[in-house]
């Protein structure tokens, strides 16, 4: 849910369809070497040949195998889909608009469209970040700044500063309850879709905040 270009990548802002096609199947690959290897178990050669792109083309797309393996933001959605949220808001609205909690889900729903062994390989990946301290030092720094630029292209669609707390506070519980969506499906391979679980999480914290904030 964080859109903004890794720090040090070497590729256009903009790609055509089988650029982007490549860079995706290189931040893939290179988070399931990962998981399976840790980030010293393998080269950017072998990378390279699970691919099936040479050295020099690796280097059109990233500057380093760190870069490979955070990838871009935006290449966690599909084509289009922060241009389909960021439109979504109904006209001749002031302040945050009815339909945000609604159109983000949505958004999140896309981003989760993907085929089970993208997530699996992903899953892997965010598991074993916590034990390399050099992914994990990247993480803390990446992390933070994709998250904030992400709350900022939110404020921006509904008008307000990225510092109003409600806008914080949404996408840091639905960016929670991504986490636990996934957590529960890889878990459970014949339990409920990715989707069914992320809005099951997100249907119960909604009945929460539907509480009073103080007694009567």
């Amino acid at each position: 849910m964080k859109q903004s270009a890794t720090e040090g990548s070497a590729s256009p802002p903009t790609l055509g369809a089988r650029m982007l096609k490549t860079r995706l199947s290189i931040t893939r690959n290179a988070r399931e070497l990962t998981a399976e290897n840790g980030f010293a178990g393998f080269t950017i050669e072998e990378l390279c040949s699970k691919v099936g792109i040479s050295r020099r083309t690796f280097f059109n797309y990233f500057a380093s195998k760190l870069d490979a393996v955070f990838g871009h933001a935006e290449d966690g959605l599909p084509t289009g889909a922060l241009e389909r949220f960021m439109s979504a808001r109904p006209a001749g609205i002031r302040g945050i608009s009815p339909t945000l909690l609604s159109d983000l889900v949505t958004l999140v729903l896309e981003q989760l469209h993907l085929d089970e062994t993208e997530i699996r390989g992903a899953h892997g990946f965010f598991t074993i970040l916590h034990r390399e301290p050099e992914l994990l030092q990247r993480m803390m720094q990446v992390g933070p700044e994709r998250q904030a630029a992400f709350i900022a292209q939110v404020a921006a669609r509904e008008g307000v500063p990225p510092s109003h707390p409600g806008i914080a506070m949404l996408v840091h519980c639905l960016q929670f309850a991504t986490h636990q969506a996934i957590e529960r499906y890889v878990k459970a391979s014949d339990g409920p879709s990715l989707a069914e679980e992320f809005l099951l999480a997100v249907t119960q914290t909604q009945d929460l905040f539907q509480q009073r904030i103080q007694p009567e």
